[in-house]
């Protein structure tokens, strides 16, 4: 369980990451998803996952690969090594 709260966590940290670097705030994120500024700063946050379409239809909107929202293999090994 807790492997998965993490992933959801670097999740919105990095789509939080890509809007920064887009230029794009939590009301440009909703206008492109449909949904409320407030249900962004909840996915924001880590405390509502992103869903498969939402992150595709924002790396559709920004023109980058959706690899990008996920931790990569290697990181994924490097931080459960850390946590034994």
């Amino acid at each position: 369980m807790a492997d998965m709260q993490d992933e959801l966590t670097v999740i919105a940290d990095r789509v939080r990451g890509i809007a920064a670097e887009k230029r794009k705030d939590q009301k440009a994120v909703a206008a492109v998803l449909e949904i409320s500024r407030q249900s962004v700063n909840q996915r924001f946050l880590g405390r509502i996952p992103f869903t498969g379409p939402e992150l595709l239809r924002l790396a559709d909107a920004w023109d980058v690969d959706v690899a990008r929202f996920f931790p990569a293999r290697d990181e994924q090994r490097v931080d459960r090594a850390r946590a034994a």
